[in-house]
């Protein structure tokens, strides 16, 4: 696959790679790391650029914020686990879905919010040398609100890759921590939907934080419906227009598929 062969040339720095919705690649010092990997539901606009059995043996750790099906994939999940040896790092949520899934518990970490994660491999706070920092998120909903069913187990990840700290907040509205608890983040993911951090919100987060890099997401991956638009629909242009010039420049709005290589 060439998208794929592309990534695992990156040899220096990080390289990414978007596989829609919240689905990301990460090489970086010889190890290719994922989160939220939906690539083989009947739902998506477009098949992955990367078919999952060819990324299976090539991938080291796949993470997972959240239980949701396009988050938490069954049968993406179960084609990493029969065709790699990757390792799992998952809310304690997950823990049933994951045998549904046929995901063997030793390739299973678990994840807590505002711990490190526990059990194998990540019991010190590292996954196979990279330092992982579980994130409170709760997810929302429409109008501005909170989820009836959201869940204080589920996760964001900071990650510690190539000395640089990586910022995936998951599926959340905007939080105090967030704002306060996220110095010297250099690479931010955000997600402009109705039900995550939609224009303002995000706005506010990029400024908080300001990230060296910035990458929407959330959006462009299903079908957009009256009855699911406020998932499936991101504004990103509107974040762009309302960021400061020396923010906009971070802000980077990628192609499904595309190598954005960070030195």
């Amino acid at each position: 696959n060439p998208v794929l062969q592309q990534l695992l040339t990156v040899d220096s720095g990080i390289g990414l790679c978007w596989l829609g919705n919240l689905g990301w690649l990460r090489r970086v010092d010889g190890k290719l790391i994922a989160n939220d990997l939906g690539l083989d539901r009947s739902s998506r606009l477009f098949p992955s650029s990367i078919p999952t059995a060819e990324l299976a043996p090539h991938l080291d750790l796949h993470f997972i914020t959240h239980e949701h099906r396009d988050h938490f994939s069954g049968p993406t999940s179960e084609i990493l686990a029969s065709h790699g040896s990757c390792q799992f790092v998952l809310p304690a949520n997950c823990a049933g879905r994951a045998a549904e899934f046929k995901i063997p518990e030793d390739r299973i970490t678990v994840a807590v919010p505002d711990f490190v994660p526990t059990g194998n491999p990540a019991g010190t706070g590292h996954a196979q040398g990279i330092r992982i920092e579980p994130q409170r998120a709760f997810h929302g909903h429409t109008d501005f609100t909170v989820y009836r069913r959201a869940n204080d187990q589920d996760c964001g990840y900071v990650f510690t890759l190539a000395g640089k700290r990586v910022y995936q907040p998951g599926d959340s509205v905007l939080l105090q921590q967030h704002i306060e608890d996220s110095s010297e983040v250099d690479v931010l993911f955000v997600s402009p939907t109705l039900h995550n951090t939609h224009i303002d919100a995000s706005v506010r987060f990029i400024e908080a934080v300001r990230a060296g890099h910035v990458f929407p997401q959330h959006f462009g991956t299903y079908k957009v419906t009256p009855e699911n638009s406020y998932w499936t629909e991101e504004y990103p242009e509107g974040v762009a227009d309302r960021l400061p010039p020396d923010l906009r420049s971070t802000f980077h709005q990628v192609e499904q598929g595309e190598v954005f290589h960070i030195q």
